[in-house]
């Protein structure tokens, strides 16, 4: 002890002394690091996307159809519904009193005025009646019709005699056809129609523009352009205009002749424009406002006890929510708001204390892995909030997906744990209560206990068909207890009334309905999870037994590639799967994974294949040119070149953990005896340091990894066996097993001493199964 020591005081002393760190101490060092803030920034922004997509500062609408309401609901807050029925008859009527638009064509009256021009021409052309021609007779016969009751001056030839004076003076028409244009100038303003053509809108009076002119439009009776109404007038403005125009005293006998012609040819003008009378009808009905019916807080019935909601009713409900939130304060919005940031900040802190001191830290640690487990808990509660809505009331398929992928990709415990707090948080979201919450945690915890070894693509519709009978009878039995379907949106604990109104059958009913579409909504999440397996496998960089199957194909190009430079390194491997798969199932591991791996585990070898034992067959070593602690770096290299190789045909990570650890950092113990031979003849006698020739690592870290490694050193060391009886092999095997054991190759796999017993035990039945003794037939000689 220094002379310094010794002079200091006791309290000097004491106070160099330097406690450990405490819990707030330790809190502060680790909340200083980046990398914390890293996750929790990740961790409040999926909060924030749940809040927002789930509009956590609203009351969620919880009504669905199917409902059965245990007493009559009354409006909460006063609000208007239009009414449909009388705002469809206002609008109705409203079309019923618009006045239709008609185009006029005035071309029809004038060429009707020229044709009774050229049928006068051709019978004026006639001297007298006798000498009327053919053609003029046909003319005439269209003005002169004849009547046995007339007298002796309306005879054809008096007749015509009267038509020939009144237009002596007039031998080109004209002062006819001014007298005709007169008489039928307001056919050219209005138009003629014989019947109306619409037939919505007004009856009485139609709008009116000319063919070329749609904004010169005028308001005319019908009764002015009625062809039967307008040809009267016709007649009588003819006569009047005639008076004017010829002062001869037969001219009224020729004004009713030619009157009677153009009344009996009178044309239709008028065309009904249907898109323009339909769009002023539009306009009006729209114009119309909605017909409104007011309910009153406490007085006014929305839905009635005992009978499930119609959409009618839902229509209601809705109106009254939507009045509900216009009159809601802001404060209400924040403190739901924080309300549910607080019920995902308990959630997080449940999950997130499991996954950090129970189940495997590294799922928060690592970044990557935190991102695609948060990624996953998102989109099933995005998508199971959208898929609620009342004309899906499908959240039961995301939540189903949701499930078999955590599953898969975290294993059974996790997916438990997270998928029944994804199921909590979605029931509170969308306003659900305790039935819908139990249903939804049937349908996802089934699925999860059911699923196993994905060995076949029938097997996930397997899983949901069972899922699905057991979501389907959790439907009918929370039912039946609460007294309620599916969706029902409040807590109900009155069911004796329910049973009292709707009957224990109805409900029976009602049930059954709901049951029947959870279980196909399970089932057919099924079917779509088994399409979405392989992008499932990539994201979140996991094997399932059909991609493993997949793998271990033995035309894969690294396995053909290895067969055919390494032979025996390739046979090892095969014999390695075989006992290494066998063992790993004895202790409950995924013997398949194992089997695959041993498939790839010596892959480095495919490089340089005549360096290791087993390729040399009867030829000269390599390794007799070669220092000891050149041919352990040869040895070594298989295992970093095996996991380049591996990356650079894109096997999954947990080929490449096989790779790098089915060694963990052994000692090459051939090599390192002959160096330590070596120095000790050497003049030198330099130490050897083990560090030098043992591989680089890591340690297995898991079950499977720590089987393979045992597995590949057993099954290496039993080829040296002269005679490899079972005692032997056992024999062999315990040793390798306690070397193992003893230099903390398995301290970090989770292997414990029982398993590692019952691996021994199957290693030595496999092994002795290799190497049982045949029967020597007579005369057969020894090989």
């Amino acid at each position: 002890m220094s002379s310094a020591t010794q002079n200091r005081t006791r309290s000097e002393r004491v106070a160099s002394l330097q406690l450990p760190p405490g819990k707030f101490q330790r809190f502060i060092a680790l909340v200083r690091q980046s990398h914390v803030w890293v996750r929790f920034a990740l961790a409040l922004i999926a909060a924030l996307i749940i809040l927002t997509v789930c509009q956590c500062w609203r009351v969620p609408f919880a009504y669905r159809t199917g409902y059965i309401p245990p007493r009559d609901m009354y409006a909460r807050v006063q609000f208007d519904v239009p009414d449909l029925a009388k705002t469809q008859s206002a609008k109705d009527l409203k079309r019923r009193s618009v006045i239709a638009f008609y185009s006029n064509r005035s071309l029809p009256l004038t060429q009707l005025r020229e044709k009774l021009k050229d049928q006068l021409f051709l019978v004026l052309e006639a001297p007298s009646f006798d000498q009327l021609s053919d053609s003029a007779r046909e003319a005439w016969a269209q003005f002169f019709k004849g009547d046995e009751t007339a007298g002796p001056d309306e005879t054809a030839p008096a007749t015509f005699a009267a038509i020939k004076a009144t237009f002596a003076e007039d031998k080109e028409l004209q002062k006819l056809d001014k007298a005709i244009r007169l008489a039928m100038f307001p056919f050219y303003e209005t138009g003629l129609l014989r019947s109306l053509e619409h037939e919505e809108g007004d009856a009485s009076s139609i709008r009116v523009y000319p063919e070329n002119q749609a904004s010169d439009i005028q308001l005319v009776p019908v009764d002015r352009v009625r062809i039967a109404q307008a040809s009267l007038d016709l007649k009588q403005r003819i006569i009047e205009e005639f008076k004017l125009q010829f002062e001869f005293e037969k001219s009224p006998r020729a004004a009713k002749i030619v009157g009677d012609w153009l009344a009996d040819r009178l044309p239709v003008t008028l065309d009904y424009d249907e898109a323009r009378s339909e769009e002023a009808r539009k306009m009006a009905a729209d114009a119309v406002p909605d017909v409104l019916t007011t309910y009153y807080p406490g007085r006014t019935s929305i839905a009635p006890a005992g009978k499930p909601l119609g959409k009618q009713q839902l229509d209601l409900l809705q109106s009254e929510w939507n009045a509900l939130q216009g009159s809601r304060s802001l404060t209400d919005g924040v403190m739901r708001l924080i309300a549910y940031a607080g019920m995902l900040g308990a959630l997080y802190l449940l999950c997130g204390s499991y996954i950090y001191f129970v189940h495997d830290p590294v799922l928060i640690t690592d970044v990557g892995k935190l991102t695609r487990l948060l990624s996953l808990v998102v989109m099933v509660i995005a998508a199971c909030w959208y898929a609620s809505a009342d004309k899906w009331q499908a959240e039961v398929i995301p939540l189903v997906i949701g499930a078999i992928t955590a599953t898969v990709a975290y294993g059974r415990e996790l997916a438990l744990l997270v998928m029944a707090a994804v199921a909590l948080a979605v029931t509170l979201l969308i306003g659900q209560d305790l039935p819908d919450l139990v249903v939804l945690s049937a349908a996802t915890l089934s699925c999860i206990l059911l699923l196993g070894r994905i060995r076949t693509r029938t097997r996930l519709i397997t899983i949901g068909a069972g899922a699905a009978l057991v979501t389907a009878a959790t439907v009918i039995g929370v039912g039946v207890v609460a007294g309620q379907s599916l969706g029902s949106g409040e807590p109900t604990n009155v069911t004796e009334g329910i049973y009292q109104s709707l009957g224990l059958g109805a409900l029976m009913v009602e049930l059954s309905k709901g049951s029947v579409w959870s279980g196909t909504l399970v089932l057919v999440a099924s079917m779509l999870m088994t399409g979405l397996l392989p992008f499932v496998e990539k994201i979140f960089r996991v094997q399932t037994d059909l991609s493993l199957l997949e793998l271990g194909d033995a035309s894969h190009p690294l396995l053909r590639q290895l067969a055919q430079r390494a032979p025996g390194t390739y046979n090892h491997s095969i014999n390695v799967a075989s006992i290494a798969e066998a063992a790993a199932d004895a202790i409950g591991g995924n013997g398949l994974l194992v089997r695959v791996g041993a498939y790839f585990h010596d892959i480095g070898k495919i490089f340089k294949p005549d360096y290791f034992i087993e390729n040399q067959g009867g030829g000269p070593n390599q390794h007799d040119s070669l220092q000891p602690a050149m041919s352990t770096l040869v040895i070594i290299a298989h295992v970093k070149d095996g996991a380049d190789l591996a990356r650079s045909h894109h096997l999954p990570e947990p080929m490449i953990d096989f790779i790098l650890q089915h060694h963990g950092t052994t000692l090459v113990e051939y090599f390192y005896r002959e160096a330590k031979e070596r120095s000790e003849e050497s003049p030198n006698k330099e130490e050897v340091s083990d560090k030098d020739f043992r591989y680089p690592g890591p340690k297995p870290r898991s079950l499977e990894a720590a089987v393979l490694m045992l597995s590949d050193g057993v099954e290496s060391a039993s080829r040296t066996l002269v005679d490899p009886t079972p005692a032997r092999i056992k024999s062999l095997v315990e040793q390798i097993a306690m070397k193992r054991l003893t230099d903390g190759q398995f301290d970090e796999s989770g292997l414990t001493l029982k398993q590692l017993d019952r691996v021994k035990q199957s290693l030595v039945k496999s092994l002795t199964a290799i190497y049982h003794a045949r029967v020597k037939y007579p005369g057969q000689q020894t090989a």
